[in-house]
């Protein structure tokens, strides 16, 4: 593995788990074929149990855009995408600071925007 560039950022689950099915990472019983080291297949399978896998990069991109309308921390929007809240209870530990004083209206406004994710 060639790295392009050093510590380019923070990833979000979903593209973690890119990264391994493009190295060729599955279910499938015959993994001793595919180039992966035993702990990415340990990342693998806990991703595929995850939110992760049935995002799409299309649906995380419409809700980063969406978000900025919220001023949210790219850290707090990466922790929303990987962890995909779906009531207020969820979001709550995310961004519990932003969400005091704009609770009533934002959380209900970003829920409804995971359901998109």
């Amino acid at each position: 593995m060639k790295i392009v560039k050093a510590n380019a950022g923070a990833l979000t689950n979903f593209e973690v788990l890119d990264f391994l099915n493009s190295r060729g990472a599955s279910k499938d019983t015959t993994r001793v074929i595919a180039p992966i080291a035993r702990s990415e297949y340990k990342v693998y399978d806990y991703l595929v149990e995850t939110a992760a896998s049935t995002q799409t990069r299309e649906s995380i991109n419409k809700f980063a855009d969406k978000c900025k309308d919220f001023k949210l921390a790219k850290a707090e929007i990466l922790n929303i995408i990987n962890l995909r809240p779906s009531s207020i209870v969820e979001l709550l530990p995310v961004c519990l600071l932003f969400l005091a004083y704009t609770l009533p209206f934002l959380s209900l406004h970003l829920i409804s925007l995971l359901h998109g994710l």
